[in-house]
């Protein structure tokens, strides 16, 4: 790993804020459906497609007894992307999609054996079908947790981030993702991160980070009047050969 400006932040583990992987089997399903507008609402086939697919989380919960919980996320922000990161990919020639996935759903299982077994249930097929037939482009990984900083609540309302990371040495990535969290924890009150871990070889993200704040006052700030942001979490990107794709979402509500 190659550290750009350190004198900016400290990393995770500096700060104690380190944790061991949980034990936790995932299935990320991302849909790119329809992008989100700022000054738009979700159109009625996609706010359909969102009730029918919290019927499947639910109804697969039910059926294979492995899944500890399921939840649906929609995205309403998906930033234009640094250009650090598209001249990675144009410097190297990389063939990566970027990602602009405005529905995830996310299943989580005790372990990853579970996981696997759970990609066989009827309604876990039927969820995938579905976001394929539905979507523009659509990508399915199984997952594991490899470092944490803390579990992301799902329970209550917030402001859910998946940032899609692109890197060919996922050992670097993990090292960096380590590195840089350490100035979210720091300027922009982040106090959990579960990043997930494709378990199979062939998934075009490396790393998918997961994380959650209370409102979007608690990280806009920092997103947009830090320069230390692109002067050491980008930087550091940038001279790792790491792409980052950050999309925030919000979870879906079953209605009562």
């Amino acid at each position: 790993m190659k550290i750009v400006n350190p004198h900016l932040a400290s990393s995770i583990q500096e700060q104690g804020l380190l944790k061991p992987p949980n034990s936790f089997g995932y299935l990320h399903l991302a849909a790119e459906v329809e992008r989100p507008g700022l000054f738009s609402s979700d159109s009625s086939v996609k706010k359909a497609l969102l009730s029918e697919l919290l019927v499947l989380c639910k109804a697969l919960k039910s059926e294979s007894g492995l899944v500890q919980r399921a939840d649906v996320f929609n995205a309403f922000i998906i930033p234009p992307g640094a250009k650090e990161g598209r001249e990675v990919i144009e410097r190297n020639g990389y063939k990566v999609h970027i990602a602009a996935f405005d529905i995830v759903v996310l299943i989580e299982c005790a372990s990853v054996e579970d996981a696997v077994m759970t990609r066989d249930s009827e309604n876990f097929k039927k969820m995938n079908r579905l976001l394929e037939e539905k979507s523009k482009y659509f990508q399915s990984i199984t997952a594991k947790n490899p470092k944490r900083i803390d579990e992301v609540d799902k329970d209550t309302k917030g402001i859910f981030l998946f940032n899609y990371f692109f890197s060919k040495d996922t050992q670097t990535l993990l090292d960096v993702w380590e590195y840089t969290a350490g100035w979210w924890t720091k300027k922009a009150n982040l106090t959990n991160s579960t990043p997930l871990q494709p378990i199979e070889e062939g998934s075009e993200y490396s790393l998918i980070n997961h994380c959650r704040w209370n409102k979007l006052m608690d990280v806009l700030p920092s997103l947009l009047f830090k320069p230390t942001l692109k002067q050491f979490v980008l930087k550091n990107f940038t001279v790792n050969e790491i792409v980052a794709m950050p999309i925030l979402y919000k979870v879906v509500q079953p209605k009562a």
